[in-house]
């Protein structure tokens, strides 16, 4: 059985793989979110003691 069916890559041949490109912009995207979602480097706030 073949890997795609041969319209499939008649029409990647015709106009390139749409899927592929929205798959890497959806990883892309991720990696990005993730870099800006990043709350790691914060610290916590200090007790309550020690805010006076």
């Amino acid at each position: 059985m073949a890997a795609n069916p041969p319209i499939y890559d008649q029409l990647v041949q015709e106009h390139g793989d749409v899927v592929k490109e929205a798959r890497d912009a959806a990883h892309q995207t991720q990696r990005q979110a993730e870099n800006v979602l990043d709350w790691s480097g914060l610290r916590p706030p200090p007790p309550r003691d020690e805010r006076r």
